[in-house]
C-alpha cells in the first residue's frame, strides 16, 4: 500500500454550505466583548477512494451580545483515480494523523467561504466585517463519527 499523502488527492473539491445562521443580538453601549472563533471538523464517511467532511465555524461573543453566528459546510476529497488501486482510505492505518496534519489542505475551501460568508453578513448594512482566519484554527475539534 501506498504512503498517503496530500498530493494523492485530485484538487477539485466538492463542497457546499448545508446551514448558516445570523442573529442579531441587543448591543449594550460601552461594554467589552470577546469574540472568539470555534471550529468542528466531523468525518462522516470513509469511501476506498473518498472522504467527506461536515465543517463547521462558530463565533462566540462573550458576553452575548451583538451577533451569534455559525455556519457549517460539506467537504468531499476524492483520491486521484490513478491511485486507486494502490490506496484504500477504508484500511489506512494512519488515516487519522493524515488528517490531522493535513486538515487545513483537505478542507481549506469550507473555512475560506465561510470566512468570506461572514465578513459580508456582519458588514451587511453598514456594520464593520468580522474577518476569520479562511483555514481551521489552531484548536479546531476533529471528530470521527465512521
Amino acid at each position: 500500500m501506498q504512503e498517503l499523502e496530500i498530493k494523492n488527492f485530485i484538487p477539485q473539491i466538492e463542497a457546499r454550505l448545508l446551514k448558516l445562521n445570523y442573529d442579531v443580538l441587543p448591543i449594550s453601549v460601552g461594554t467589552t466583548v470577546n469574540l472568539t472563533v470555534q471550529d468542528e471538523v466531523v468525518i462522516t464517511k470513509v469511501e476506498k477512494n473518498s472522504i467527506t467532511f461536515e465543517c463547521s465555524r462558530h463565533l462566540i461573543m462573550e458576553p452575548k451580545s451583538i451577533f451569534e453566528a455559525n455556519a457549517t459546510c460539506f467537504v468531499k476529497r476524492t483520491v486521484d483515480p490513478s491511485l486507486s488501486e494502490t490506496i484504500d482510505l477504508t484500511t489506512c492505518e494512519n488515516l487519522n494523523e493524515f488528517i490531522q496534519h493535513n486538515l487545513a489542505n483537505l478542507v481549506n475551501t469550507a473555512y475560506a467561504n465561510m470566512s468570506h460568508l461572514f465578513s459580508s453578513v456582519t458588514s451587511s448594512f453598514g456594520g464593520a466585517p468580522f474577518i476569520t482566519p479562511p483555514i481551521p484554527t489552531p484548536n479546531t475539534k476533529i471528530i470521527r463519527k465512521v
